[in-house]
C-alpha cells in the first residue's frame, strides 16, 4: 500500500490522482474503480483506489472481502491506498456541462485530485463533448487484476453455456425489503416487485427467451424459476462451494453476457451491463405505473400468499408509489392498507395511510394511524420515536421524506388533531421553531383524552423530549436505527 505523503511543498510539484473510494457495496465500488480508471486515462494521470472494510450500514454485504483476497497482489501494490489518509483533498467533477478542459483545470485546483463517481460518467461530462463516457467498461474492467481465485470464477462464469439472446432479471431485496431501509421512501426505486417480476418472466419467456433470474432472495426465486421456466442464475454456479463474493462475481460476470438486463437502479445490475458494454433496462420504462398497479392485485390475488410478508408489502407500496399521483384516493388507502396489514411494523406505511385519511377528512381514522405507529414505538423499547423521527427526516435538497402527506399532517392539526400536531412539532424541531415546536406539543398534550391508552404510557413524554431533541440536533438528518436490520 502507498503511503500518502502530507508536504508543504509546492503544488506544482504534487502529483494529481484520480480517487475511488466508496464505503459501500460491491457494485458501487467497481463502478467507481472503473470510473477511475477511464479519468486517469483522459485527463493522463494515474488512479488510486480504497478498499475500507465494510461501515455499519452495510453489514449485510457480505461480498465484501479483504483486498488482498479479491484483488492481485502487483494490482494492490500499483494502485491501492490507505481509505483514512487519502479521504482529503479531493473533489467531485463539477456536473453535466464538463468537458476533459473543464476537468483538467479541476484536477489541477483540487488539493489531491478528483473523485471518481459511482453513477455514470454522463452524469459528470458532456456527452456531446466526449461521446466516449457512453460506452462501457469492459476495456477497464480488463485492466482490474484479481486474485486468481477471483479469476477463476470470472472465467467458469463466460464458460456457462446460454441460449440465444437470454434476458437477466435482477431482484434486489435485502435491507430494502427487510431491514432497515425498508421505512425509507427514497429506496424504493432501486427494487422490482415480487408480481412486476413475474409479470416480465412470463412475458419474455412467452415470446421464447431464455430468462435468468439474479437476486437475493432465494426462496422467492426458486418459486418463480419453478412456475415460470425462467432458470435461477444460482443453480449455474460451480458444484463447488463459493465464498459470497465468489458468487457475487460469477453472478455479475453472467449478467453481462445476457442480451438484457432488467432491473431497477441497483448499482451490481448497473456494474453487470456497464461490463457488458449494455445499458439496464429499467423495468419502470417497460412498464406504465396504472399496469404495475393492475400487474400487483391481479399476482397478489393468485399468489400473495406464497410470498413473504414484507415481499407482498413492498409490492402494494410499489405499486401505489409509482402510482400515487394518479390514484383514487379510494385505490391508495387499499394499496397502502395491504402493505400495512402485511407488515404493520413499518412506520412508512403507518403515516401514509394516515395522511391519506386526513386528506378525505376522516381525521379519528388518521389519528387510529398514528395512535398504533406511537405504541408499536414504544413497544418496540425505543429510545426515540421512529415513526416522528421518520416524518420529519430530510434527505437531499431538504425534501421530507414523507413529503407527499405533510400538508395533510398539518391541515389536520389546524383543524383539532392533537396526534397530528405531535408529528408536526417533529417538522419544527428540524427547522428551529421553538415556539411553534412548544405549540404544538402543548396541543398534543391538551386534546389526547383522559381515556387515550397513549395517556398510560409512563415514559412518552420523556420520548417525546429525546425525539424533539434529536431533531433539533440533527436538523432533521436521521439515519434509520440498527433495530430495523433485519435482513434474512
Amino acid at each position: 500500500m502507498r503511503p500518502w505523503t502530507r508536504s508543504s511543498k509546492s503544488r506544482r510539484r504534487t502529483p494529481k490522482y484520480v480517487l475511488a473510494a466508496r464505503t459501500d457495496g460491491l457494485g458501487e465500488r467497481l463502478n467507481a474503480l472503473l470510473n477511475a480508471i477511464r479519468l486517469s486515462d483522459l485527463l493522463d494521470v494515474e488512479f488510486r483506489f480504497t478498499w475500507p472494510p465494510v461501515n455499519e450500514d452495510n453489514q449485510s454485504d457480505r461480498a465484501i472481502v479483504p483486498a488482498d483476497e479479491f484483488f492481485s497482489a502487483d494490482f494492490l501494490a500499483a494502485h491501492r491506498v490507505d481509505h483514512d489518509e487519502w479521504e482529503d483533498g479531493f473533489v467531485l467533477p463539477a456536473g453535466l456541462a464538463d468537458d476533459v478542459d473543464s476537468l483538467r483545470a479541476q484536477l489541477e485546483a483540487a488539493e489531491h485530485g478528483l473523485w471518481a463517481p459511482n453513477r455514470s460518467l454522463a452524469h459528470r461530462i458532456d456527452p456531446q463533448a466526449l461521446p466516449a463516457v457512453l460506452r462501457g467498461y469492459s476495456s477497464e474492467f480488463s485492466r482490474i487484476g484479481f486474485d486468481p481465485r477471483i479469476e477463476a470464477v470470472i472465467s467458469a462464469a463466460r464458460a456457462v453455456p446460454l441460449g440465444a439472446d437470454p434476458v437477466g432479471i435482477h431482484l434486489r431485496s435485502g435491507d430494502i425489503v427487510h431491514g432497515r431501509f425498508r421505512i425509507w421512501m427514497r429506496f424504493t426505486e432501486k427494487v422490482m416487485s415480487a408480481p412486476v417480476a413475474r409479470y416480465l418472466i412470463e412475458t419474455y419467456r412467452g415470446a421464447g427467451s431464455m430468462v435468468l433470474v439474479f437476486g437475493q432472495e432465494a426462496d422467492l426465486i426458486k418459486r418463480l424459476c419453478a412456475s415460470t421456466g425462467a432458470v435461477d442464475a444460482a443453480t449455474l454456479r460451480p458444484a463447488t462451494e463459493m465464498s459470497d463474493v465468489a458468487a457475487a462475481m460469477f453472478d455479475m460476470i453472467l449478467m453481462t453476457r445476457c442480451a438484457h438486463i432488467i432491473s431497477g437502479p441497483s448499482g451490481f445490475a448497473i456494474q453487470a451491463a456497464s461490463v457488458g458494454d449494455k445499458k439496464v433496462e429499467d423495468f419502470r420504462e417497460l412498464l406504465t405505473a396504472s399496469e404495475i398497479v393492475a400487474i400487483t392485485r391481479a399476482d397478489l390475488a393468485r399468489q400473495g400468499e406464497t410470498y413473504h410478508p414484507r415481499i407482498r408489502a413492498f409490492a402494494s407500496w410499489s405499486a401505489y408509489y409509482w402510482a400515487r399521483r394518479k390514484l383514487t384516493s379510494g385505490e391508495a388507502i387499499e394499496l397502502i392498507g395491504a402493505a400495512l396489514e402485511a407488515d404493520p411494523d413499518n412506520p412508512r406505511y403507518q403515516l401514509r395511510a394516515a395522511g391519506l385519511e386526513y386528506r378525505e377528512g376522516r381525521q379519528a381514522r388518521g389519528d387510529d394511524a398514528l395512535r398504533d405507529a406511537l405504541m408499536r414505538d414504544v413497544a418496540r423499547g425505543v429510545e426515540t420515536l421512529d415513526s416522528v423521527l421518520l416524518f420529519a427526516a430530510k434527505h437531499s435538497s431538504n425534501q421530507y421524506d414523507c413529503r407527499d402527506v405533510v400538508t395533510d399532517f398539518e391541515r389536520a392539526a389546524d383543524e383539532g388533531s392533537g396526534i397530528a400536531a405531535l408529528y408536526r412539532a417533529g417538522l419544527r424541531a428540524t427547522v428551529g421553531d421553538t415556539d411553534g415546536l412548544a405549540e404544538d406539543v402543548a396541543s398534543f398534550e391538551a386534546r389526547i383524552g383522559a381515556d387515550d391508552p397513549l395517556t398510560r404510557i409512563e415514559a412518552l413524554d420523556a420520548l417525546i423530549r429525546a425525539t424533539l431533541t434529536e431533531l433539533k440536533v440533527t436538523g432533521g438528518a436521521v439515519r434509520p436505527s440498527p433495530r430495523w436490520d433485519q435482513v434474512r
